[in-house]
């Protein structure tokens, strides 16, 4: 996106003579948080049906479910409430990564009582409007936090913290132009999860349900993971991983926001930063290298130039192509406690095929890898773009009054379905 087709007025800011300076309460109808039910009673979780949320849940977009459910018992007997469509949820308690992370609910859900949640009044606040203002205000909520390395805000603190705001029509200008880019992220995370999920499949057909071409000719054995094909063998994965070293020691604090190499970080995130340094793994769809995230047992597999944060695992296969070890060895361990992962990996035992029909099956889902990648980068793209965006449109520095954006009646009247999402190129002629 062209950024100069939005007009700058860095140095002349008259068209925010209308904004305001108001308190978090006063855009609200309410400002409060959840609860917990008590563990110690089944009867408040087994065959619950209201979606109940915890602060890890939150991942700064809408949220469609959750985790866990409570039932309608927990709500009468707790301090447990449900909360309406488009609420906006903060964390209050956790780590650095945590704390202030963001949600809008997209569905009626409760929330644990770590969880801020502010129900906008339409009438002097747009919730996503809201969302935004809090994400660009994220560091200033963090230096309030008291707390060491879990640190903790209050309902009190942030209903009383101020922001600034422009009239209703223009909250929704701001909103629709910064939305429609995370609309586009979901958009192509969405496909993503499709393209892993067909390769998955064609993984499940071949290697678990045994019905790979020519599997007629293979008669079936006995194995201590039952009746396996003839020839494939049950060893440890440590048989077949190389662990790599990780190279250059890349923190939030030597990274840059953009650069030629990506730093490939444990969480959701993926991607703590970039450098422009000599990439420490060389990637490629030829010779592809999987990482394990230690704490939070994240596989992916990169086929690009890449360095590694803190606490990944770069590994290469020592006999099988790295894209089968991909789908054979993930999701064989899960984080349940915050501790190291990799040991418990190498002890897993899995069933292997030979390298033949392991490599055969490569050529048939990297084509599904490359898409895969291709999608990563847009995403990446939007999020630089986005993030830019950001502080300059919420500050008033870049006026959008002007902008010819045509806000459809349900977003009008506060329903999440509001507009499609622009692809890039609609984004620009919006704006230019």
């Amino acid at each position: 996106m062209k950024l100069d087709t939005l007009k700058n007025k860095e140095n002349n800011l008259e068209h925010t003579v209308n904004w305001e300076t108001k308190s978090i309460k006063s855009l609200c109808l309410k400002v409060t948080s959840g609860g917990t039910p008590s563990r110690k009673n089944p009867a408040f979780y087994e065959k619950g049906t209201i979606p109940w949320l915890k602060t890890k849940e939150l991942k700064d977009w809408y949220i469609n479910d959750s985790e866990e459910k409570i039932t309608l018992e927990a709500l009468k007997n707790s301090s447990a409430k449900v909360f309406p469509q488009n609420t906006v949820l903060m964390a209050m308690y956790g780590d650095g990564k945590t704390i202030t992370s963001l949600g809008i609910l997209r569905i009626e859900a409760a929330t644990n009582q770590a969880c801020c949640a502010l129900i906008t009044n339409p009438e002097a606040c747009d919730y996503l409007f809201l969302f935004y203002s809090l994400k660009f205000h994220r560091q200033d909520f963090i230096s309030m936090a008291s707390g060491g390395s879990q640190r903790n805000l209050n309902g009190q603190l942030i209903s009383n913290f101020t922001i600034k705001v422009p009239p209703l029509e223009i909250q929704r200008k701001i909103a629709y132009v910064l939305s429609n880019y995370d609309y586009l992220i979901e958009n192509n995370t969405q496909r993503i999860e499709i393209l892993e999920q067909m390769a998955k499949l064609v993984y499940e057909e071949w290697f678990v349900k045994f019905k790979f071409p020519g599997h007629e000719k293979v008669k079936m054995v006995p194995s201590e993971f039952g009746e396996i094909l003839e020839g494939w063998k049950v060893r440890e994965v440590s048989e077949i991983l190389k662990r790599l070293k990780a190279g250059k020691k890349y923190t939030q604090n030597n990274v840059l926001e953009e650069g030629l190499i990506p730093v490939i970080d444990q969480s959701e995130k993926e991607v703590l930063g970039f450098h422009n340094d000599a990439a420490d793994h060389n990637a490629s769809l030829k010779d592809p290298i999987m990482i394990f995230g230690d704490h939070t047992c994240k596989i992916k597999i990169l086929i690009e130039p890449f360095s590694v944060g803190p606490n990944v695992v770069p590994f290469i296969s020592k006999i099988y192509p790295e894209t089968f070890v991909f789908f054979l060895i993930k999701n064989l361990v899960q984080t349940k406690e915050y501790k190291r992962h990799w040991n418990e990996l190498q002890a897993k035992k899995v069933v292997l095929p030979d390298v033949a029909l392991a490599k055969e099956f490569v050529n048939v889902v990297n084509p599904l890898f490359q898409q895969i990648t291709l999608f990563e980068h847009k995403n990446q793209n939007l999020r630089k773009t986005r993030d830019l965006l950001l502080p300059k449109l919420i500050s008033g520095e870049i006026d959008v009054s002007d902008l010819d954006i045509s806000i459809r009646n349900e977003y009008q009247e506060h329903n999440i379905n509001f507009g499609e999402p622009q692809d890039e190129e609609g984004l620009r002629s919006k704006m230019g």
